[in-house]
């Protein structure tokens, strides 16, 4: 398990918890991600924000959120009509 701030950048993983907080869990909660859901890292320098992509839709958390929201790595999904991967080359 890890958090969200220490994925590189296009990985793809489940949210496993939030954090206590009843402000921040709410907010995150709000911006769709909720514990079980999918989300894939889009950007994540190491500093500032880290942007993820869930539910189609493009949230930036500052570092300090996402420290505090943990995951589970994924591999990435398989288009279940034609069986390739996101790339869509068919490769893993």
């Amino acid at each position: 398990m890890s958090t969200l701030a220490h994925l590189p950048e296009k990985t793809f993983a489940k949210v496993v918890a939030l954090p206590c907080g009843r402000g921040l869990a709410a907010r995150l909660i709000a911006l769709g991600l909720t514990p079980g859901c999918e989300v894939c890292v889009l950007q994540n320098r190491g500093r500032g924000p880290v942007i993820v992509e869930v539910h189609g839709a493009r949230v930036a958390l500052g570092r300090g959120q996402a420290e505090k929201v943990l995951v589970e790595p994924e591999p990435a999904p398989r288009d279940s009509a034609s069986g390739r991967t996101e790339s869509g080359n068919g490769r893993e």
